[in-house]
C-alpha cells in the first residue's frame, strides 16, 4: 500500500508539472508576442516557467559533433485583404513567406546545457513590393540560453531572445499602417533557488526595442527589467506564492516620457484533476512617468491587475486553454494603456496525420492622456482556424484562416482583416 501511494503521488506530481508547463506555454503563445515591456502577465509566466522548466520538444534528429539539432524549411503563401489596416482604403495582396528554422542543444556537461533556436524569414509582396522585408525577419522564438547548475539547489539560466517583426496587427492601438518593422531583444539571467517545496526565482533582463523607420522611431527605448517570485508547494496539487516586477524605461527620443513600472501580488497554481490546471494571479500595479516629453501626457497609473488561466486536456486527442485578465502596459503615443482581454485555444489531434486548432480572443484598450492627446478607446476581437496534414515523416501542409476586427472611438481607425494562409514545411 505504501509503495502504491508513493507511486501515485509521484505520478500526480509529474502530471502537475507537465500540465502546468503546458498551461503557461499556452498563456505565453496565444495572442502574445515574444518580447515586450515587462508587465504582470509575462513576469509571472517567466517566473513560473523557471520553476517548472521550459517545455522543449527534444526532437533532435541531426548531429554535428557534440551538438544535436533539427532543421526545417518552409514556404508560406498568404492572402491578406487589408494589408494597411485601413477603414476605407482597403488594399489586398498575395505574400510569399519562405522560412528556415534551426534548433539545437549542446550538452556541455551532465548538468549544463546550451540551447539555441533561430528562425529566419522573408516576406515578398506580389503587388506592393515596397512592403517587402527590408533585410530579414527573425522568428519570435529565436533565442540562445544556457543552463548552469551551482551546487544542488541553484540553477542559473543565461539567455538572449531576439526577434525582427513587421506585422502591424500585433499592436492593438495601431491602425492605418502596412508595416511596423522593429527589432526586439531581451538578454539577462534568471536564478532558481530550489529548496524542494520552497522555490525562489530572481531575474534581470535588459530589453531593447528599435524600430526601422522614422515614422515610429519615437518608440525606440531600452528597459532595465527586474522580477522576483517566491512559491511554496502546500501539496501535490497546490502551489501558492508572490510575484513582483519592476522596470526602468528610457526612450531614445524626447517624445514619450521616461518612467518606472512596478507591481506585485499573490498567485495560486492548482491541479484540479489529473487533466486540469488552474493559475490565478492578481495584485497592485503602478507607474511613474516624467512629464517633460513632447507627447504632453502627464498621467500615471495606479490600480489592479489580474489573470486567470485554465488548461484542460479532455482526452489524448483534445486539449484547450482559456485565459482572461486585466493590466496596464506601455502605450504608443501616450504613457500607458489599460488592457482587458480573454483568449481561448483548442487543439484537436484528429488522427495520426491530421490535427486542427481553433483560437479566439477579445480585448479592449483604453489609452491614458487628456483630450489634447486624442487617447483611443478600442475594442478588438478575432478568431482563427487551422488544419495541418502530415504527408510524410518529413513533409507537412497547414491551411489557416484568421480574422481580426477593431472598433475605435477615433475617426478612421476602425478596420477588419481576413487572412488565408498555406504553409508547406519540410523537416530535414
Amino acid at each position: 500500500m505504501k509503495i502504491r501511494n508513493s507511486l501515485s503521488k509521484s505520478v500526480r506530481r509529474q502530471l502537475f508539472r507537465i500540465l502546468g508547463g503546458y498551461c503557461f506555454a499556452l498563456l505565453l503563445s496565444v495572442g502574445a508576442f515574444a518580447q515586450e515591456s515587462i508587465r504582470p502577465s509575462n513576469a509571472g509566466s517567466v517566473a513560473s516557467e523557471a520553476r517548472h522548466g521550459a517545455p522543449t520538444s527534444g526532437n533532435y534528429v541531426l548531429k554535428a559533433g557534440p551538438i544535436n539539432f533539427s532543421a526545417s524549411a518552409g514556404l508560406g503563401i498568404e492572402y491578406n485583404d487589408n494589408i494597411g489596416l485601413s477603414e476605407n482604403h482597403r488594399e489586398s495582396d498575395l505574400i510569399l513567406r519562405p522560412t528556415i528554422e534551426l534548433d539545437g542543444a549542446w550538452r556541455v556537461t551532465n548538468l549544463n546545457t546550451l540551447r539555441f533556436s533561430i528562425g529566419l524569414g522573408y516576406a515578398a509582396y506580389m503587388d506592393h513590393s515596397d512592403l517587402n522585408t527590408r533585410s530579414i525577419l527573425l522568428d519570435p522564438d529565436s533565442q540562445v540560453d544556457f543552463d548552469v547548475y551551482v551546487g544542488g539547489f541553484l540553477k542559473l539560466n543565461f539567455h538572449d531572445r531576439f526577434a525582427i517583426l513587421q506585422n502591424p496587427i500585433d499592436e492593438p492601438n495601431l491602425s492605418n499602417a502596412a508595416r511596423f518593422d522593429r527589432f526586439q531583444n531581451i538578454a539577462g539571467v534568471t536564478g532558481l533557488f530550489d529548496f524542494n517545496d520552497l522555490k525562489l526565482v530572481l531575474g534581470y533582463d535588459h530589453f531593447t526595442y528599435d524600430t526601422f523607420s522614422s515614422e515610429f522611431n519615437f518608440l525606440d527605448r531600452s528597459e532595465e527589467q527586474f522580477f522576483a517570485s517566491g512559491s511554496l508547494q502546500l501539496s501535490d496539487a497546490v502551489i501558492v506564492g508572490v510575484d513582483g516586477h519592476a522596470a526602468a524605461v528610457n526612450y531614445q527620443s524626447g517624445f514619450n516620457n521616461n518612467g518606472t513600472l512596478w507591481g506585485a501580488g499573490p498567485f495560486l497554481e492548482a491541479t484540479l484533476s489529473n487533466y486540469t490546471t488552474l493559475r490565478v494571479s492578481g495584485g497592485y500595479q503602478g507607474t511613474s512617468f516624467d512629464q517633460n516629453g513632447a507627447s504632453g501626457d502627464t498621467s500615471n497609473y495606479s490600480g489592479w491587475y489580474a489573470n486567470v488561466t485554465l488548461a484542460h486536456r479532455l482526452n489524448q486527442h483534445w486539449s484547450h486553454s482559456l485565459s482572461a485578465g486585466h493590466e496596464a502596459r506601455l502605450g504608443l503615443e501616450v504613457n500607458y494603456s489599460e488592457y482587458s482581454y480573454a483568449r481561448y485555444l483548442a487543439q484537436w489531434q484528429i488522427n495520426s496525420r491530421l490535427h486542427a486548432s481553433i483560437e479566439g480572443f477579445v480585448e479592449s484598450s483604453n489609452e491614458s492622456g487628456a483630450a489634447a492627446q486624442n487617447p483611443e478607446d478600442a475594442f478588438r476581437w478575432g478568431a482563427s482556424v487551422s488544419l495541418g496534414w502530415r504527408l510524410s515523416s518529413k513533409l507537412s501542409v497547414d491551411l489557416g484562416y484568421h480574422y481580426v476586427n477593431k472598433n475605435s472611438d477615433l475617426r478612421l481607425r476602425d478596420y477588419y482583416q481576413n487572412v488565408g494562409t498555406l504553409l508547406i514545411k519540410y523537416q530535414f
